[in-house]
């Protein structure tokens, strides 16, 4: 029976996520509609290409989905390519500005509402690289929707690839809270503002964090279907 009550508890959580993740999302698209519409317009003119860009991503429970960005890199650099590959030298200095105040990020918000993504959570992964993670972390990432912002995303980690630092998703989803989602929608707020300061898991308040066991590394996380995964610990 308690563990019934517990799956769902965690059922009119995730509703009640979703409720907030629709409305914000939703005023959130009318507010930055004039920058979304900027951004697309200097795209296609920097660019002379389409200026929305597509990509499968791997999301909650493993399905894929369409992401969607404003395009920033050249038409002719392949659509999977490694960040690492780029070559920075040939993206326009408009398209840079975009990344870095991440504005190409905002049509994500339609994502939400549509109920690919939520607006914090793991960043979504490219399928070729979701595959070489470890077993238990792709299980780990794709019990929730992915987030269009999120602890890795404001992180130092965030130049590297994403299994590099798998720590910053293992410890958002262990800690997952309306508490800490506030404090990374803040943080994210401010870097789209110009603050070029990322976060290291040191950073994170005490109340903004879940109550966790002395010396345990992680809590166990439920998923979106109210099912529980196993603790994974920091790596």
């Amino acid at each position: 029976m308690a563990e019934a009550g517990g799956i769902k508890g965690s059922r009119q959580i995730g509703t009640a996520r979703r409720v907030v993740d629709v409305a914000i999302s939703s005023v959130a698209i009318v507010i930055t509609a004039p920058l979304i519409l900027m951004a697309v317009v200097g795209s296609a003119v920097t660019l002379q290409a389409w200026p929305l860009f597509t990509q499968d991503r791997i999301g909650l429970d493993g399905r894929t989905f369409r992401f969607l960005k404003v395009r920033t890199l050249p038409i002719d650099v392949p659509s999977y390519i490694d960040k690492h590959q780029l070559d920075h030298g040939r993206t326009p200095a408009f398209c840079r500005l975009l990344r870095r105040l991440h504005v190409d990020e905002l049509p994500q918000l339609l994502l939400v509402v549509r109920g690919h993504m939520s607006l914090i959570g793991p960043r979504p992964e490219m399928a070729h690289l979701h595959h070489h993670l470890a077993a238990d972390f792709r299980a780990l990432r794709t019990s929730v929707r992915p987030g269009c912002t999120g602890l890795w995303q404001i992180s130092e980690a965030c130049t590297e690839l994403i299994g590099v630092a798998p720590q910053y998703d293992e410890f958002y989803l262990a800690q997952r809270s309306i508490r800490l989602d506030v404090w990374i929608l803040v943080r994210t707020v401010a870097k789209m503002l110009g603050s070029r300061r990322c976060i290291e898991l040191t950073d994170v308040p005490a109340w903004a964090m879940t109550q966790v066991p002395q010396g345990t590394a992680a809590t166990h996380a439920t998923n979106e279907s109210g099912l529980s995964l196993p603790a994974t610990s920091g790596r």
